[in-house]
């Protein structure tokens, strides 16, 4: 590996153009639930064909399209490099430095909404294979996917493109989130659950007589004691490589309603329930102490009824270890950065889960660098992104030779 090869040179050529286009990207809209990622993907296409790249969109809904860019000619592809074209909402705009789809650059940062959380790295896959093209590299192909950042099922982007065949049959897989210090081979898994709470509705004005029954079952305080029992259970660590850094973690309560006045005993309530999932405690076992959870509250308070509904269920995943993919990242990335990467799996969720399940060897994430993902003042680093790019490049190179 030569950082003087026509592929650094390329990308240091184009550097400030790179740029230019993450900041184009973060300009560009695509809040999951409030817009459609279509302008997005279709920046990306026309971008890809301008640097002389083939691009084109797919997808069951038109506003919600993959964009499927691929280095020109036939052949396959070595190297699939994956990223999601959607963002997280940018909460109140007034909390932020810059405005959060302004793309504004200082101190050597890029500034907005989806900078790091993919932009960043979608623009830095984009431009990895036009440095590929121009070298006369081996071929690669990158898929920008709409839908990530509501619960990474893959319905419209990744299940859609295995449907169709149009992933290709790569050697590995990169998921362009951020971070370049840890390489994750999986991931733990995220299962989620809609908890109700039935009970009966009073006057609170006649709770207290005495001699009397109490009024009402409150829905909200059967609620609060499950979610509280929910807490106090002991979850496992897991004894597996990689994974055994982590427990599994169970989040009650991220959401909460109940009620319906202030003078009334309330009859229903609810809430959602996020578990973080290891391999030894995955969707069974977690239904497991959410039914004898349930079954105790219910015993200790008669009138109370409660039910559940699972929400979304994406199982803990871990690639084969013995991959070539992974030993090349690493080498590759101590190449352009000095630094070896760490072998993990990463503690959130994401769709790395569906290439791994078809046997394709999957970097949970591996991308340019910086902060505040899904927070106040996101922002990329701008040098990170031809570093990124050139790892990138580098990794189709030798995964092909």
């Amino acid at each position: 590996m030569n950082l003087s090869s026509p592929l650094a040179s390329f990308l240091n050529e184009h550097q400030p153009a790179l740029s230019d286009f993450c900041a184009r990207l973060v300009q560009t809209p695509s809040v999951n639930g409030e817009h459609g990622e279509r302008a997005v993907a279709e920046l990306i296409a026309a971008e890809a064909e301008r640097l002389g790249l083939a691009a084109q969109l797919a997808g069951e809904n038109p506003e919600r399209p993959n964009v499927i860019v691929a280095m020109p000619g036939d052949g396959p592809a070595p190297l699939l490099l994956v990223g999601h074209t959607d963002t997280v909402p940018t909460g109140n705009p007034a909390h932020w430095t810059h405005p959060p789809f302004s793309g504004h650059i200082s101190g050597g940062k890029l500034f907005g909404r989806g900078a790091i959380d993919n932009k960043g790295g979608m623009a830095a896959a984009v431009y990895a294979l036009a440095a590929l093209a121009a070298a006369g590299g081996p071929r690669a192909q990158f898929i920008g996917v709409p839908d990530e950042e509501s619960g990474a099922t893959g319905t419209l982007g990744v299940k859609y493109l295995q449907r169709r065949g149009l992933l290709g049959n790569p050697r590995g897989a990169i998921y362009v989130y951020p971070g370049l210090d840890e390489l994750p081979l999986g991931h733990r898994g995220v299962t989620r659950f809609h908890v109700s709470a039935r009970g009966q509705a009073a006057h609170t004005g006649i709770s207290g007589q005495i001699g009397r029954a109490s009024a009402g079952h409150s829905a909200v305080l059967a609620l609060a004691d499950l979610l509280l029992r929910l807490e106090q259970v002991e979850t496992p660590v897991s004894r597996i490589e990689y994974f055994d850094r982590f427990r599994a973690v169970i989040n009650p309560g991220t959401i909460i309603h109940g009620g319906a006045g202030v003078n009334i005993v309330p009859d229903s309530a609810e809430a959602l329930v996020d578990v973080r999932t290891i391999p030894e405690f995955d969707r069974p076992e977690a239904e497991a102490v959410l039914r004898q959870a349930i079954s105790a509250v219910e015993s200790a308070r008669p009138g109370i009824a409660i039910t559940f509904q699972l929400l979304t269920h994406l199982p803990a995943a871990l690639s084969d270890t013995a991959a070539p993919l992974f030993d090349v990242v690493q080498q590759v990335a101590k190449t352009v950065t000095g630094y070896r990467p760490e072998r993990v799996v990463c503690g959130p969720a994401n769709e790395g889960y569906l290439f791994i399940q078809q046997g394709i060897p999957m970097v949970c994430g591996f991308g340019p660098t910086g902060d505040h993902a899904h927070g106040v003042d996101e922002y990329v680093n701008l040098s990170s992104l031809r570093d990124a790019a050139l790892i990138y490049a580098l990794t189709a190179q030798e995964l092909a030779d």
